[in-house]
Order: C-alpha cells, then sequence, then structure tokens
C-alpha cells in the first residue's frame, strides 16, 4: 500500500478528506493527518518520506509552498498534490514548478475530481516502482517500457527531477528511440475533441485514448524512430530525432511524411483532425524543455489559422480569413434593417474592438464575441420571451470552440436566428411571457417552479409542460441560464467575489452548486472564467 499525510490547518476538511476517500481503491493508505507544514517535515525526518503528501498552502508555523521545497530537496520520489483556494491560483503555479503532481480546489472539489487526481497519482507512482524494478533487472526490458519512458520523459521535462546525464543514461538503458541528434518537438492537438467523445459515447476518453496511443505507436513504428507522451486528453508530445539525416531540409520532410500519415489515419479511421504545433531542430537532451515549449507556442497559432494545420516556426499566419469573416458580419444586411442608427454604430464598434484585438491573447478575443452576442441578446431579442434560450444554446457552441474560425461560424448562425426570430414573431403565451418576466425581475430570489406556476394561475405540471413547449428549453434550464448570464456579466465587469456574485443572482448559500451550474454551461469555474477572459483581474478572488 502506497503511505500518504494530509496536510491541512483546517481540521473538517482534514478529516472529512480521510475519511471520505476509499483509499484501498487507489492502492493507498492515509498514515498521518497533520495540522501544518512543520508536522508534516518532522514526521518525515523521523518516519520516512511517505510516497503521497496531499498539503493545503496556506498554514501556520510552516506554509505548504516551504513544505513542498523542503521536501524536493531531499526527495524527487514523493508525489505531491495541492489543496487550495481560489485565491491562491499563482501560488498553485509556482508550487507546479517545484515539481507538484496535480491540485484540487477545496470549494469545489468532489469525489470524482479527487478519484481522478488520485488515479493519476497512483499511476505515477506505479511507473516509479517499475523504473526501479527495471533498473534492477537490466537488461530485461519490462513489458511496460512505454509507460516507463513516457514518465520519465515526463519528470525530465516538466518537474526537472532528473539531469540530461541521468537522461543519456536512462535512454541507453532503456533503448528509448531519441537520440540526442537534430531533434524536433511536436505537439498534437485533437480538434474539436469533446464533439469526437460524444460521437463515440466515450464519456471518460479512455476508448479514444487507448486508440490514438495505438495509432501513434504504430505510425512511429513504421518510421522506427520518436518517442510519444500523452500530456492531456487533447493533446500528445511527438518527441522525434534524426541522427541519419544530414540536412535541415531532409529533416523537415521527414517531419512532415509522419505528420501527414498521422493526420490521414485520423482523418480515415475516425472521421476527425489534428492539428499540429512543430519545433525547429535542436541537439542536446538540454535542449529538450525548449523545444517542447516552442512547439506549444507555434500550436497556439490554430487559433487564428483554424483546426488540422501544422504550424511551425517561419511560417507567417495570415488573418485575411478573419477580417474578411468580421467584415461579412458587419455587412449582414438582414441584421442591419432591424438596428436602429445607433445601434448600428454599437454593433460597428464591437467589430472594430473585435479587428483590434485579433494581435492579442485569444482570451481578450473570446471574451469580445461573448460580450458581442450578449449585446445582440440585449437589443434584439430582449423584448422576446425565450431570448435567453438562444443564448444559452450559441454559448455552449462557443465553449466547444477550439478556434477563431469555428467560433465566427458559431456567431454567423446566432444572428441569422436572431433575425429569423425577430421576423417570426413567435407566438408566445401571455402566461408564459408573464412568466419570463416575474422571473427578470426576481431571478435574485429563491424562486421555485410552484411559486411561478401560481404567479400566472396555472398547475404545476401545466406550467411546467407549456414553459418547456414554447421555450424549447426548461424552467430550471432558463432559471439557471438566466442567472449565469448575470454572473457572467459581474464577474467580468466589476471586481466581486465569486461567492458574492453566487449570492447576487440568486444562488445562495450553495456556492457549489453555483459553481457546478457555471462549469456546465461555460467549461470553466466561475474563477478560470474571469482569469481566462480578464487576466488582469485573476488576483481578485
Amino acid at each position: 500500500m502506497y503511505k500518504v499525510i494530509i496536510v491541512e490547518d483546517e481540521m473538517l476538511v482534514r478529516i472529512g478528506m480521510k475519511s471520505s476517500v476509499d483509499w484501498t481503491m487507489f492502492h493507498m493508505t492515509v498514515a498521518a493527518d497533520l495540522p501544518d507544514g512543520q508536522a508534516a517535515w518532522n514526521y518525515c525526518l523521523s518516519q520516512g518520506f511517505p510516497d503521497l503528501i496531499i498539503t493545503d498552502i496556506r498554514m501556520p508555523k510552516m506554509d505548504g509552498m516551504e513544505l513542498i521545497s523542503k521536501v524536493r530537496k531531499e526527495n524527487k520520489e514523493t508525489r505531491i498534490v495541492v489543496l487550495s483556494c481560489l485565491e491562491e491560483f499563482e501560488l498553485v503555479r509556482k508550487a507546479m514548478s517545484l515539481g507538484v503532481s496535480n491540485y484540487i480546489l477545496k470549494l469545489t472539489m468532489t469525489e470524482e475530481e479527487i478519484g481522478h487526481v488520485l488515479g493519476a497519482v497512483r499511476s505515477e507512482l506505479e511507473a516509479r516502482d517499475s523504473l526501479k524494478s527495471s533498473n534492477e533487472k537490466q537488461p530485461a526490458v519490462p513489458v511496460n517500457m512505454d509507460l516507463i519512458k513516457e514518465k520519465y520523459l515526463k519528470d525530465f521535462l516538466f518537474y526537472g527531477i532528473y539531469s540530461a546525464e541521468e537522461l543519456e543514461q536512462f535512454a541507453a538503458a532503456s533503448r528509448l528511440r531519441l537520440s540526442q541528434v537534430r531533434m524536433v518537438a511536436c505537439t498534437v492537438e485533437v480538434d474539436n475533441y469533446f464533439e469526437l467523445k460524444d460521437r463515440f459515447r466515450d464519456k471518460n476518453g479512455h476508448l479514444i485514448k487507448a486508440a490514438l496511443l495505438n495509432i501513434f505507436y504504430e505510425i512511429m513504428n513504421s518510421y522506427n524512430r520518436g518517442e510519444i507522451i500523452y500530456l492531456d486528453e487533447t493533446r500528445y508530445l511527438l518527441l522525434v530525432s534524426f541522427e541519419d539525416l544530414v540536412s535541415e531540409q531532409a529533416v523537415n520532410q521527414e517531419i512532415h511524411k509522419i505528420l501527414n500519415k498521422i493526420k490521414d489515419v485520423m482523418h480515415s479511421c475516425y472521421n476527425a483532425s489534428v492539428s499540429f504545433g512543430v519545433s525547429g531542430i535542436l541537439s542536446g537532451y538540454k535542449s529538450l524543455r525548449k523545444l517542447y515549449y516552442e512547439s506549444v507556442h507555434m500550436l497556439e497559432k490554430k487559433f487564428i489559422m483554424g483546426p488540422g494545420q501544422k504550424h511551425q516556426a517561419g511560417d507567417l499566419a495570415d488573418p485575411s480569413h478573419i477580417y474578411e469573416h468580421i467584415d461579412k458580419l458587419r455587412c449582414y444586411e438582414p441584421l442591419r434593417k432591424i438596428l436602429s442608427p445607433m445601434q448600428q454604430t454599437e454593433f460597428d464598434q464591437y467589430l472594430g474592438t473585435l479587428t483590434d484585438a485579433l494581435s492579442g491573447e485569444k482570451g481578450a478575443i473570446r471574451v469580445i464575441l461573448y460580450q458581442l452576442i450578449q449585446w445582440v441578446n440585449s437589443n434584439v431579442q430582449d423584448s422576446q420571451p425565450n431570448e435567453k434560450a438562444l443564448l444559452f444554446h450559441v454559448t455552449e457552441k462557443l465553449n466547444l470552440c477550439d478556434t477563431l474560425p469555428e467560433m465566427l461560424g458559431s456567431v454567423d448562425d446566432y444572428m441569422v436566428r436572431v433575425v429569423e426570430q425577430s421576423r417570426s414573431h413567435l407566438q408566445i403565451s401571455s402566461e408564459i411571457s408573464k412568466a419570463v418576466q416575474f422571473i427578470k425581475h426576481n431571478y435574485n430570489q429563491n424562486i421555485s417552479l410552484q411559486q411561478v406556476a401560481d404567479h400566472v394561475n396555472l398547475s404545476f405540471g401545466y406550467f411546467s409542460n407549456l414553459f418547456k413547449k414554447e421555450l424549447r428549453i426548461t424552467f430550471v434550464e432558463y432559471l439557471n441560464c438566466y442567472r449565469i448570464e448575470r454572473a457572467k456579466e459581474l464577474l467580468t465587469r466589476t471586481n466581486m467575489k465569486s461567492y458574492d456574485i453566487a449570492v447576487k443572482v440568486g444562488f445562495s448559500p450553495e456556492y457549489t452548486y453555483f459553481s457546478k451550474v457555471f462549469k456546465k454551461m461555460t467549461g470553466l469555474n466561475p474563477n478560470q472564467y474571469r482569469s481566462q477572459y480578464l487576466p488582469e483581474s485573476s488576483g481578485s478572488e
């Protein structure tokens, strides 16, 4: 059994985690729960380092950051998971740089999330043990050597646990297909991954992961070069060396053959596309980190250029197709006809702001698009009872988009539907119209379906069915959507704390429920939403 210690100054959190998790399921046992970093450090010195430390960041006597730093100086094998609050996220990032395996947000943690983190840590520990075993039994190569090589490369790249010299020794002992000569890193991203999961009904993504790894292994085996690293459910890292090729041109030709093969197989087998960020060419294991981060940087071009392409240094990202798309939106005559002259000017200003932002961060571009559709909703659709249903659907679509061209396509569809609904003047009963107005005026209160049904003099069941029939969305979905839209406005326009916003829009006192609903509708929790769309506000939580 793997030995775990929990370090947390809040007794209820500490005891709650200790008693609520089935530790045996992860082949773990809690050896101690301790109130501060000093007690944990004393435990490590007297009892030995555990396999896993789960620690808070802010604690008396010795905080989590100091504890992590001390542990890492003495022991690189112990895995560490951080417990944090929303306002500590910058500290979490610093902790990750010290070799922390993962983190859990205390306010929003669920059994599923804790289980996912512990499962990943168990895999790391098993890979560590297998690696130790393989070193003892050389030259025999264990069956799960692919997992061991992946783990070793991750520890080298992301945690700095091993030196370049140690990696060189490991490469020789483990038959690593990565020499130090003319190396290239390529980050592969599966486009529209969540749509792919839905299409194959793979809720946890395990089947897709296994299939993709098999594809990558098979292709790399056919070229007899390179190693594959699983980064997360959407991204994989290919590390390839070309000791046998002398010229840069020959290396580039070979890497493009490999990537085109991956692209073709993905299309033929799964009708899916992938995007690639390709680094330059460098030699020496010390340059691997630089090559990896360069490949990630190259992949950022995908947001502007669209899915299914290769991006590498020297390639110019031509945004002319984006400018043309924005001009098409600006000139969409059916929408302009239902806008007043003043509204047309405001609409043009939003599109001008979007154009100016194209050279900046993608988070800023995203928030402008969200603000644009919210503006259209307020100025064109606000008088229509079902305006939130349409806004809810387009927001969901935007959350699933990986690239700006896809997002603009969703905005196109939204504009067309706005015009169609404005023209058709959908027939909404007076009762539903009255109910919608009641929600808009009382969304910040603890209102229920029964309360609104009473307000419009209809029975509970009849009102529920009529609401869904006319607005094509349930009462609870509509109410939550309306509240979340108000919360998004407060997150991006004020410095209010997220739990105060939850109260303000009617979710009081259930912050956890608010965070859960917010993430379901936006793909992010409230703090992540604020940080992504308004980075300068990330420290205000």
